[in-house]
């Protein structure tokens, strides 16, 4: 009963989006009572998950008010985005700075919120972190109970 539940409790799905990513497809069809899950798998869905927060991207746009935001995909044009890409790994920030949020331009007052969405993201990259470490314990206990229910099950003999 505690291994369908904890089943249950580890469907992902992305709000507001459609597809799920490769983490969410790996983790949803983890079956432990069907297909049984070895060790490789989880090693599989932890690779996902560190390589989905080996980079963390903070991005300021201003979309012109003739445009829809609609698709989430669309991006701003340079000139109207702030950018800054974090990589954990190498340590590496790259930033991107439109030339409307340069000097006195009409965005420029937007430059200390995204200083801020920056200096943030440190509590958002550890809060990552732990929850990379808590799925790892979660997915190791239930691979654990797993492999003893079937060590406990007799086997059928024909």
């Amino acid at each position: 009963m505690a291994e369908t539940k904890l089943a249950e409790d580890l469907q992902i799905h992305a709000e507001g989006s459609e597809k799920p990513n490769k983490f969410q497809k790996q983790l949803n069809n983890l079956d432990f009572k069907k297909n049984g899950v070895s060790f490789n798998d989880i090693v599989d869905i932890m690779k996902t998950a560190i390589a989905d927060v080996v980079e963390l991207e903070i991005e300021t746009s201003v979309f012109d008010a003739s445009s829809s935001f609609t698709d989430e995909s669309q991006t701003a044009k340079p000139e109207n985005r702030l950018l800054t890409r974090i990589n954990l790994i190498d340590g590496d920030i790259k930033n991107e700075v439109g030339s409307k949020f340069i000097g006195d331009g009409p965005y420029a007052e937007l430059r200390e919120f995204h200083l801020s969405q920056v200096k943030e993201s440190r509590e958002i990259i550890q809060k990552n972190i732990e929850s990379i470490q808590k799925l790892y314990e979660i997915l190791m206990a239930m691979l654990k109970h797993s492999q003893n229910n079937q060590n406990s099950q007799p086997s059928k003999r024909p």
